[in-house]
């Protein structure tokens, strides 16, 4: 068995024959700290694919490589369960704001991570970009509640003149897409979110993934500019060139096509 590795890469310990085919011992512990060695292995290789692709007339052989996810879900029409599963969650959310504080500052909704992009560069139109190649991965988490929740429904009132409950229930259910993807966010369609910024919940307007972290430290370091591409497992989906308005040009890697 020359080549394979003789001790557990997690403690150190003597592996079997058997076990150095992997690398690991049978502790449990050991197998759940590798999630993360073979997360950055994956990433590592992907990061090879992406430069050795990039055309040289990018001239981007020193610049930063964001690494994005990508919606990998298919589109299908909304069925009826979903969207009643939609209306009763609004019906309790708005019963819910009736209930809570006057003052407006007192209304909290869920913050969530921006995985350290400050608020000036949160406004870069670049993120825009980036996010809208990715096509909503994060989405996923939204279900059939989008993340709204009381304190959304309380900041709606209190930016517009009064509403009947009816009227706020049916205002969100007009924004439903017919066709969306599965899986995701009942307002995930082709084009990205059908709801207004405006009425959106607070995470999601609040939070930027660590690819949009990675393009920004991209840009930074590449002194305004950056490649980031989408990746599933290891192979990159689509790679793109960006400065901070957003992207310059885009390849296909020919695995792809």
């Amino acid at each position: 068995m020359s080549g394979q590795p003789r001790h557990c890469r997690g403690c150190g310990c003597e592996l079997s024959t058997i076990q150095s085919i992997r690398g690991l011992c049978d502790n449990p512990e050991c197998r759940r700290k590798d999630v993360d060695f073979q997360q950055r292995q994956r990433r590592q290789t992907a990061l090879r694919i992406i430069r050795a692709g990039l055309p040289a007339s990018w001239q981007a052989k020193n610049a930063g490589v964001a690494v994005l996810p990508r919606n990998t879900e298919r589109l299908a029409p909304l069925s009826g369960a979903r969207i009643e599963a939609l209306r009763q969650h609004l019906e309790q959310i708005v019963i819910e704001a009736g209930e809570l504080p006057d003052r407006e500052f007192e209304i909290k909704e869920t913050s969530t991570t921006t995985n350290g992009i400050d608020a000036k560069q949160a406004d870069l139109p670049v993120l825009g970009a980036a996010c809208g190649l990715c096509g909503g991965h994060c989405c996923a988490t939204g279900g059939d509640s989008a993340w709204l929740e009381p304190g959304t429904i309380r900041r709606l009132q209190w930016r517009l003149l009064p509403l009947a409950d009816t009227r706020i229930i049916e205002h969100y259910l007009s924004f439903v897409p017919e066709t969306g993807y599965e899986n995701s966010c009942i307002y995930h369609a082709e084009n990205g979110c059908c709801l207004p910024r405006s009425i959106r919940s607070n995470v999601c307007n609040q939070y930027l993934c660590k690819g949009l972290a990675e393009v920004v430290q991209g840009l930074k370091d590449g002194e305004g500019r950056c490649v980031a591409a989408t990746v599933i497992g290891v192979s990159p989906i689509t790679v793109a060139l960006f400065d901070t308005l957003g992207i310059l040009d885009t390849i296909k890697p020919a695995s792809e096509e």
